[in-house]
């Protein structure tokens, strides 16, 4: 039994399947679940359900019962008011492959659908007659809810996944009927039979979740990062692949719950494996955006941004510093997404954020003029001062709180990998971080210096907290690099200057305690790899993590080669697929009917992985992620892949 502290915070009942939350101070407690929940949903022009999954503007729909009357209100429309008693039309609709029959709320409620939802659908309610059994558990009925008649979550569980996520979720993404506060995290994952209040419920299995958690509950906007879905495949991932969050509920008593309610394990049973989680804390970082007029906004909005100044920093390297619309919310490191008109095309590039969020009232971005770079030379030549463009973002995991826990840095830079360490080098000096950092820059010759004069002034800001070094590669490295270092006036700034490439004696050289501190990578592959040889050999077991960006060549721009002829075989299935072109696994597996799990089908969540046996493949050139960071290094080694977004090249064996 838990102590008296766990109590039941949260009660919210759903009466339109994916439409808005009701949360609510009591509850009757049915055998379906809690009254009203789930009764009604949306079905399309076949009859089968119609979920947020595919109709995201679900979850603005707002419904009222009243006795008999229900009321449907959603933004920009006038309130639809019908009664239920009315409804005397039955149909046929299907849910997750369960055939039954309910009413029809009739043609003025489905042209109200059909208007907001911008396609054709009608309403279904569940009548007196409306029987579903439920698949899981030892029998009974389920309403419309996907899997079981309640379910139940933990505020001590989503504090937990929370330390992983760069923006925290709230607990309304995961949709549950009941939540509690005062047990630890995830000790609901070994409950069998539990007592709230005076109603007893039986735990029949963990919830595995789906592409519904990226949603916004409010708006149905899904976040572009992918989470909490993301984090949760590589955390929260059971033996089946799945990623899982809550409990399944079916209640062996009825009555009324409350709020405040007492919360009572009566007994236990094996919790579900979880697989060991590759996820990294977080590091919090202060608050930079507290005070401001309008509320700071992050993620997947899109947003205008006006050119207020372009800043030369060196040879073909110039800031574009731009005022947003709204503030925006981002940790230092990460990226943005521009939306360029190029020639009547909408041309997308993604560029880190080279300014400091403790800098609120403008963003910046600092680009390299690439030779054949179409998009970097339409900045240099096009965006002029007064301009206005399009952006998304902010994105991704490489930033300052990704090195949570360590107290030393290492910043090591090449090329225009520079433009993340000054957004962290920025930060920490404006926020006053208590760190120790070591900044290392390495660039071809003196004319590609960026940023010169602002690290100085840094220097001087943090004193002995920051250590300042360069290395110059290109032809009269020695000279130039002389020359540079005769800049510091005689050593003032305790700066050093070498050249040649980064290798083993010159990271001794610059940072003798590499060994004690988070380094965060950023440059083309070859000096991260180079980088990351050396930071291994130092030390079998690594204190802290090596983390590292990509900064180079647009790949998803970059031509794919052409995949050709394929035969596919799924071995265990005893089943073979051939044909041409571009093609997913999950694709052709069910094309044959081969039975392979598959939940997000994003490449976000792992439920689809497989072996690949032999044989080439590549990711789908849309992949949320290709870097297929649900999968751990030892998956990837063993060569599991991600059906869902892994095409076939030639002759490949499938272990499924």
């Amino acid at each position: 039994m838990l102590d008296t502290s766990c109590r039941l915070e949260r009660i919210t009942f759903y009466p339109l399947k994916s439409g808005a939350g009701i949360p609510a101070e009591t509850a009757r407690l049915e055998a379906e679940g809690l009254t009203g929940d789930r009764r009604m949903m949306v079905v399309d022009e076949t009859g089968d359900c119609l979920t947020a999954r595919k109709a995201p503007r679900l979850m603005q729909i707002r419904t009222h019962v009243d006795g008999d009357e229900i009321v449907l209100a959603a933004p920009g429309m006038s309130p639809m008011v019908f009664s239920r008693g009315q409804l005397d039309v039955a149909r046929n609709v299907s849910i997750w492959g369960d055939d039954v029959v309910a009413l029809d709320a009739g043609e003025e409620v489905s042209q109200w659908l059909t208007r907001f939802l911008d396609r054709a659908c009608r309403m279904a309610i569940k009548g007196t007659f409306t029987h579903r059994p439920l698949a899981i558990g030892p029998g009974g009925t389920v309403s419309f809810a996907d899997t079981a008649p309640l379910l139940l979550t933990n505020f001590a569980s989503l504090a937990d996944i929370n330390r992983y996520l760069d923006l925290e979720v709230e607990m309304e993404r995961f949709r549950p009927n009941l939540v509690v506060s005062g047990a630890s995290a995830f000790d609901e994952d070994g409950w069998r039979h539990v007592r709230i209040g005076d109603v007893e419920f039986e735990a029949i299995g963990a919830c595995d979740r789906c592409v519904m958690t990226t949603l916004d509950p409010a708006t149905g906007e899904a976040r572009s990062d992918h989470e909490p879905l993301a984090m949760l495949g590589r955390q929260r991932r059971g033996e089946d692949g799945k990623a899982y969050f809550g409990q399944f509920l079916i209640p062996r008593t009825l009555g009324r719950l409350h709020v405040g309610d007492k919360v009572e394990v009566l007994s236990r049973k094996p919790a579900i494996t979880i697989l060991p989680g590759n996820a990294q804390p977080v590091m919090r970082l202060p608050s930079t955006t507290a005070g401001q007029g309008t509320a700071a906004r992050q993620g997947s909005h899109e947003r205008r941004l006006n050119c207020v100044a372009i800043i030369d920093e060196a040879a073909d390297f110039r800031t574009f510093r731009f005022a947003a619309d709204h503030a925006v919310d981002y940790k230092p490191g990460q990226f943005i997404t521009l939306l360029l008109d190029i020639d009547g095309e909408t041309v997308r590039r993604n560029y880190t954020i080279s300014s400091s969020p403790s800098r609120p009232h403008y963003m910046s971005v600092t680009v390299k003029r690439v030779g054949d770079g179409r998009v970097s030379n339409w900045l240099h030549d096009t965006l002029k001062v007064g301009d206005s463009i399009r952006s998304l973002g902010p994105n991704g995991r490489f930033h300052l709180a990704a090195a949570s826990g360590a107290d030393k840095l290492l910043l090591l830079s090449a090329g225009s990998g520079i433009t993340p360490m000054m957004a962290m080098l920025r930060f920490i000096a404006d926020t006053n971080l208590p760190l120790d950092v070591c900044f290392h820059h390495s660039a071809r010759g003196l004319d590609d210096v960026a940023f010169l004069n602002e690290l100085l002034s840094i220097k001087t800001q943090m004193g002995d907290r920051l250590k300042l070094s360069w290395n110059l590669t290109g032809r009269d490295a020695v000279a130039q690099a002389d020359v540079l270092a005769g800049r510091f006036e005689g050593g003032k700034y305790g700066v050093r200057v070498l050249a040649g490439r980064l290798d083993d004696a010159m990271m001794h050289a610059i940072c003798p305690d590499l060994a004690g501190r988070a380094v965060l990578c950023c440059g083309p592959d070859g000096f991260r790899t180079k980088a990351r040889e050396i930071y291994e050999g130092w030390s079998s077991t690594p204190e802290f993590p090596f983390l590292e960006e990509t900064f180079g060549p647009d790949r998803s721009a970059m031509p794919l080669p052409e995949i050709g002829n394929y035969q596919v075989s799924f071995l265990k299935a005893g089943k073979s697929v051939s044909g041409s072109g571009t093609v997913t696994l999950l694709e052709l597996a069910r094309k044959i009917g081969v039975d392979l799990t598959s939940d997000c089908e994003a490449g976000i969540c792992g439920s689809c992985r497989c072996k690949v046996v032999s044989g080439e493949w590549r990711v789908a050139a849309n992949a949320a992620d290709p870097e297929r960071s649900v999968l751990s290094q030892s998956e990837k080694d063993e060569g599991y892949v991600l059906a869902c977004s892994t095409s076939p090249i030639g002759d490949v064996c499938v272990e499924a």
